[in-house]
């Protein structure tokens, strides 16, 4: 047997389409256009499926499958709904008004979707009963029956119209609540109407009210609604916030007269269209008494309203976090890194994770003697000349992926893998540090004076490890930094680039995750720094495999590894070699007077690390 099929549809166009793509003994398809008929010809052709378009008005589809569904013999029934360009909100009211199935229609898969719905599995509906029910109802009755449902649902079609039309403001709360306020207000004909609202930053209340009620009323009310909305809310103290007057409309000065004591009050809560998330009450009070049908249309405005809000909340935090993200490293972070931060953002937490365990490559830049700098200059040259550095570091920095963390003195701490990370932080860090040192001639010294002989220079110091990300700080001021050892050390390691004469020192753990072939990473020593068990090997970055002679590179080779084993006097001589290939060579230098101290001071307990003891 067929499947019988009732199609409410007003396009001749879409009415083809399922004419053709229901073309099979398989379905008997009719069409109505208009919800009355529709309502008539369920009682008349008994389908086993009821089709509608979202887009039906007057009554609106979501009233009419609400009218269905309150006949008794046709609660049953299967009810596909779908959509040629439906908003956000379309499926979610569809399944609250009684829908089983929403169905998007798409141009490239509009023969799909069409089976699809056909498809909808529809137990059959009791006929016998659908029989009764019609034998029960004359046409007249029915036909008054019907009268008063669409009558009823028309005027909720209304207000469910004006309620979709406040996602024009979704990204204005405050106007949000006025419109909706006073729409409550006419619709529940009271001077007097309140909302009180959970934002990012606790309870906010809102409240419209006729121009001609006096302030001992709007006192007394908003007292009544800070406690009610208290009562769900215990965390928080609603009598405290100030409730803010929205702009009201003169057609709410006839519903206050002065005659009758305001005396009926209701409150509606705020909740997710799943009903688990409560988020905020609203409020009325009016002369004499609240009727039934007020009442239910009270209660149909905020149950409807209740996700609209719920998205403005969330698009308000959104918006908060995006202005505190690009305000906190629009300066440091480029761009593309800050809209992606805002990208991620999703709406159960907008705040950037707190005490979030990364691994993260750090870098550490300092210019080299600045205290003897600082002693032959004024405050206002330093400062501007400071300011130049600054500005051509940090645009490098950000060039690579980098987030400037902090400036200390004359530093710069930088982060590559946070707030957002890359597959390959540590050769963007080792890259930015190459062009650091590359653009220092660049720099404009200006009126800074150097002291006698002095070059400028910079030294840079590399780590990759684990870290602890978050927002930093105190209640009056946070910071998102990186906290932990790993950046010890690697400020460590860029105090160490003077003892070993170069500019650029990086752990094992940057050159392994960088790769050895990226750039001409040359072992220099291992050592030990303070609060760390483990020896770190320390690499110096060159500028091309041509910077140091190969003779160089293979004595000091061979006097490390010697060295390391603890044979002093061999390793002494590979380094004279070395010092000789490369003259003025500080690492070579510093290498052979440690020979020289162990071959008459051995270390106890030579592992093949120096230990630094300070941080």
């Amino acid at each position: 047997m067929s499947k019988k099929i009732l199609i409410l549809e007003t396009s001749v166009t879409l009415q083809k389409l399922f004419t053709t793509t229901l073309d099979s003994d398989d379905y008997t398809v009719q069409f109505v256009t208009n919800g009355k008929e529709a309502v008539y010809k369920l009682f008349e052709f008994q389908p086993d499926l009821f089709l509608l378009n979202s887009d039906i008005q007057e009554p609106h589809s979501f009233e009419i499958v609400r009218i269905v569904r309150s006949i008794n013999c046709f609660k049953e029934l299967t009810i596909g709904m779908y959509a040629n360009v439906p908003s956000s909100l379309d499926e979610t009211f569809a399944m609250e008004c009684g829908v089983n199935s929403f169905v998007r229609l798409d141009q490239k898969t509009l023969v799909i979707n069409l089976d699809e719905l056909a498809s909808l599995s529809a137990p059959k509906i009791d006929k016998s009963a659908v029989s009764q029910a019609k034998k029960t109802f004359d046409d007249s009755f029915l036909f008054l029956n019907t009268a008063a449902l669409l009558y009823g649902d028309s005027y909720k079609n209304a207000m469910f119209s004006k309620i979709i039309g406040l996602v024009d403001n979704i990204e204005n709360i405050e106007e949000m609540v006025r419109i909706f306020l006073l729409l409550v207000a006419e619709v529940c004909e009271v001077p007097l109407a309140a909302l009180y609202i959970i934002e990012n930053d606790g309870p906010h209340s809102y409240y419209v009210c006729s121009e001609n009620i006096g302030e001992k009323e709007i006192t007394d009310f908003l007292n009544v609604c800070a406690a009610d909305f208290e009562k769900n809310q215990t965390d928080y103290n609603a009598s405290k916030v100030v409730p803010k007057k929205l702009e009201s409309k003169p057609e709410l000065n006839r519903f206050y007269s002065t005659k009758v004591q305001l005396s009926s009050y209701a409150n509606e809560s705020l909740k997710s269209s799943d009903e688990s998330n409560y988020f905020g009450t609203v409020h009325i009070v009016s002369e004499g008494n609240i009727t039934s049908e007020k009442q239910d249309f009270f209660s149909f405005c905020v149950k409807n309203a209740g996700a609209l809000f719920e998205k403005a909340v969330i698009v308000k935090k959104k918006m908060f976090f995006e202005k505190r993200i690009r305000r906190a490293f629009g300066r440091f972070v480029p761009e593309q890194i800050i809209d992606s931060l805002v990208m991620q953002v999703d709406d159960t937490d907008e705040k950037v994770a707190v005490g979030e365990t990364r691994a993260v490559a750090i870098l550490f830049s300092d210019i080299r003697s600045f205290t003897n700098i600082s002693e032959k200059n004024k405050p206002d040259v330093l400062v501007a000349f400071l300011n130049r550095y600054f500005s051509m570091m940090v645009d490098i920095i950000k060039k690579y992926g980098g987030t400037i963390d902090k400036f200390i003195g004359d530093a710069i701490m930088a982060e590559f893998g946070t707030p957002v990370s890359y597959k390959d932080n540590c050769r963007r860090a080792v890259a930015a540090a190459f062009e650091m040192r590359a653009m220092l001639p660049n720099v404009e010294i200006g009126d800074l004076v150097l002291p006698d002989g002095m070059e400028f220079n910079i030294g840079i110091g590399i780590h990759y490890g684990d870290v602890i990300v978050g927002s930093i700080g105190s209640k009056d001021k946070t910071d998102y930094s990186v906290i932990g050892d790993s950046v010890n050390l690697a400020s460590r390691l860029e105090g160490l680039t003077k003892t070993y004469g170069t500019q650029i020192l990086v752990s094992d753990s940057v050159r392994e995750d960088a790769g050895e072939d990226s750039f001409c990473f040359r072992h220099l020593d291992d050592v030990r720094v303070k609060g760390k068990k483990n020896a770190v090997p320390i690499y110096a970055v060159d500028r091309s495999e041509d910077e140091f002679p190969p003779e160089y590179k293979d004595a000091y080779i061979k006097g490390m590894d010697l060295y390391k084993q603890g044979i002093w006097n061999l390793a002494r001589d590979y380094f004279t070699k070395a010092l000789s290939a490369a003259e003025g060579d500080k690492a070579a230098k510093l290498m052979l007077s440690r020979c020289e101290e162990f071959i008459e001071n051995p270390p106890e307990n030579w592992d093949g690390a120096i230990a630094f003891t300070t941080k």
